[in-house]
């Protein structure tokens, strides 16, 4: 959810000065809220919206897998769902036209698989990024950040 960017745009803020080169993912949906004939989802400067996720435990290490999404494709790894003999290859998936993710086709699209797991190396670096940077405003001396993503940045 947009909560964030949405909430710091109808209060017309900003981030202290020290939080200004932090990640803030998410994107305001006021416009949306104003105006909702008008507002495009995919109209950012990057392209598509991407969004991406983790199966993880409790102490949030994703051993169980991770996907990402961006436009019509869907970049999987270690999923748990998995029905191939190898599931922490990479899958890749073209949700508008297999929206069960039943057939993998990383192996007829190589191009396109290794630039989606860049997009997903940049989108982990922003999150794990934000996760370092928000564990100073916590009480705490234990870092959230997952270890088992290492080997991907």
């Amino acid at each position: 959810m947009d909560f964030l960017p949405t909430i710091m745009e109808v209060l017309d803020v900003d981030r202290p000065k020290e939080q200004q080169s932090w990640a803030l993912d998410g994107r305001s949906i006021l416009p949306l809220l104003r105006n909702a004939s008008s507002f495009k989802w995919r109209d950012t400067k990057e392209g598509p919206r991407s969004l991406g996720f983790g199966h993880h435990d409790p102490a949030l290490n994703v051993a169980n897998g991770w996907g990402y999404r961006f436009g019509r494709w869907k970049y999987v790894e270690g999923s748990v769902s998995c029905n191939i003999s190898d599931c922490r290859k990479p899958q890749l998936f073209n949700l508008a036209k297999d929206i069960g993710e039943r057939h993998d086709i990383s192996e007829e699209y190589p191009d396109i698989l290794a630039d989606i797991k860049l997009k997903f190396r940049d989108w982990h670096e922003s999150v794990m990024k934000s996760r370092l940077e928000e564990s100073k405003c916590r009480n705490s001396n234990q870092l959230m950040m997952p270890q088992s993503f290492a080997r991907l940045i």
